[in-house]
């Protein structure tokens, strides 16, 4: 039976807007005849162009244009944008703070980098990572080695990988951070969840020792303050850091890991990684890692932060001493005091932590701060210095069972 050629329907004005470029009307009529295609130009708005048998791929008026689009040469079309009514381009809020992640962790010294997404069953057993928050693990069907059988639910084990990868090749110092999606599913839903975390490791020292300069190993305090200035470029605010509860964290050291919260709500971790969960993936050194999720710190970013002016009346500055027990942490003295202080305590600083059996006692510690007061309308008068501090000190070591240090 006889093919029937298709009738299509051809607008030269639609092929010039979609190929983005001012084709001769004659030069579209020439190319489609010599394809085989019948042109008839019914007017100059739109033409019957009958298709050739043998070129069952002809079907639709999209179909020409790409033939019309390819004998013109796509070289020769100058690249435009497409236009768009109402719509000014550029990137999305969350596109621009998922940027601004990446900018500040490379600003800070750390190289991005790119791990598998197929994960080892036994990854967060080593790592001594509990399932709980981990949900379900998706499985793949047909994996192609039986360490990568399931989908990752933690960014972790691959960074320590990483590490262990690049420490056997001689790379002594090694700062890497990843943004990824973890993958775990929920009994009785089809698809599962796909959250995406920004974590980091961190090993050996900044740079290498020269001549005039040594640097100091890593620690904990170099992956927080990564994490702080990744914070303040997000313009996160009311962010305190808890410790880990071991129980919970058992791939962290005790006493050398925290949780970050922000507006009450827990977005990560930071600490040091465990020797024992280091030793199972390779890795000698130590290694100072963190977590937080992408998602919180976008829901929690802020476009602008409140203005404040510039100081121009001088501040009054005070030292404190206080000794507390061991218990005491820093952040508890740091929010007695801020809270105490009323409007006239504008900073709060740590300067010094002493501890002696002997002058301070046994399980006590002295730390010492550094306290501004400063008031907006006025010069400050000792007098209204004197009785402000004294309010303070009366607050504090009443709520803290503390004593001041002479």
């Amino acid at each position: 039976m006889p093919v029937a050629a298709p009738q299509i329907a051809f607008r030269p004005a639609r092929a010039r807007l979609i190929a983005g470029a001012a084709i001769e009307d004659d030069f579209m009529a020439t190319r489609l005849t010599r394809l085989g295609c019948t042109v008839e130009r019914t007017s100059d708005d739109a033409w019957n162009v009958t298709a050739p048998t043998n070129r069952p791929d002809l079907t639709r008026e999209i179909d020409l244009i790409e033939e019309v689009v390819r004998l013109y040469g796509e070289g020769d079309i100058e690249p435009t944008l497409p236009a768009a009514r109402n719509h000014a381009g550029g990137l999305t809020p969350d596109q621009q703070r998922l940027r601004t992640i990446g900018q500040t962790m490379r600003a800070c010294g750390l190289s991005e980098t790119s791990t598998y997404c197929f994960a080892d069953p036994r990854d967060l057993e080593r790592l001594g990572m509990p399932d709980e928050g981990k949900g379900v693990p998706v499985k793949i069907i047909r994996p192609l080695v039986a360490d990568q059988s399931e989908m990752r639910r933690d960014l972790i084990p691959g960074l320590l990988r990483a590490v262990a990868y690049n420490k056997d090749h001689g790379v002594a110092n090694v700062h890497l951070y990843e943004i990824g999606r973890v993958l775990f599913g929920h009994e009785h839903k089809s698809l599962p969840k796909e959250p995406t975390y920004v974590a980091g490791v961190l090993s050996g020292c900044w740079a290498d020792d020269a001549w005039n300069v040594k640097y100091p190993t890593l620690d904990f305090f170099d992956a927080k303050g990564v994490v702080e200035q990744l914070l303040a470029a997000l313009r996160i605010t009311k962010v305190r850091y808890k410790p880990c509860d071991p129980e919970r964290y058992g791939w962290l050291q005790p006493g050398r890991a925290a949780e970050v919260l922000a507006g009450g709500e827990v977005l990560g971790w930071v600490g040091n990684i465990h020797p024992t969960s280091l030793k199972r993936f390779g890795v000698s050194d130590a290694v100072v890692a963190f977590e937080l999720s992408v998602d919180m710190l976008q829901r929690l970013a802020k476009k602008q932060l409140p203005y404040q002016d510039v100081p121009t009346l001088p501040g009054v500055d005070v030292d404190l001493a206080i000794v507390v027990d061991e218990s005491v942490t820093y952040e508890t003295l740091v929010q007695r005091i801020t809270s105490a202080g009323g409007k006239l305590l504008r900073d709060v600083r740590l300067f010094d932590v002493y501890r002696d059996p002997v002058r301070v006692g046994a399980g006590k510690k002295s730390m010492a701060f550094s306290l501004t007061y400063r008031a907006d309308d006025h010069t400050l008068t000792s007098e209204e210095v004197e009785k402000a501090h004294a309010k303070l000190v009366t607050k504090v070591m009443r709520s803290t069972g503390g004593e001041v240090r002479s």
